[in-house]
């Protein structure tokens, strides 16, 4: 699932992995906030926290993230990702320089760093 986070900077939102994430996870708290951003005519600043909560993906999920991801590809301003040593943090450092934003990963003890880069 997937918990909204408070306390964002003006203009970026955030959320936090916890638990097992499924695709209905994805549909339910990610997709409406990121398309009513997109819809505003807005581009995306994202936090998203992929910490010692998190548990991992369900079976099929990240293959829908990716083509989620796909149909906005160019709706992203900043991607800021935190995550410590792990799958998920060397995934994000793979996808740097994949993709058309600015994606900085940050160790969760760098989270408000993060929320000031985004806030840049």
């Amino acid at each position: 699932m997937f918990a909204r986070i408070e306390g964002m900077p003006d203009g970026a939102i955030g959320f936090a992995a916890k638990g097992r994430v499924t695709g209905a996870d994805r549909k339910r708290f990610l997709e409406p906030v990121i398309e009513g951003v997109v819809e505003a005519g807005g581009k995306v600043r994202l936090l998203y926290i992929a910490g010692p909560e998190f548990t991992g993906y369900a079976e099929g999920t990240m293959f829908d993230d990716a083509v989620f991801g796909t149909r906005h590809f160019t709706d992203f301003a900043k991607i800021a990702f935190v995550a410590d040593d792990g799958p998920y943090e060397r995934a994000a450092h793979a996808l740097d320089g994949l993709m058309p934003t600015a994606l900085r990963v940050f160790a969760t003890r760098d989270l408000e760093a993060a929320k000031e880069w985004l806030a840049e």
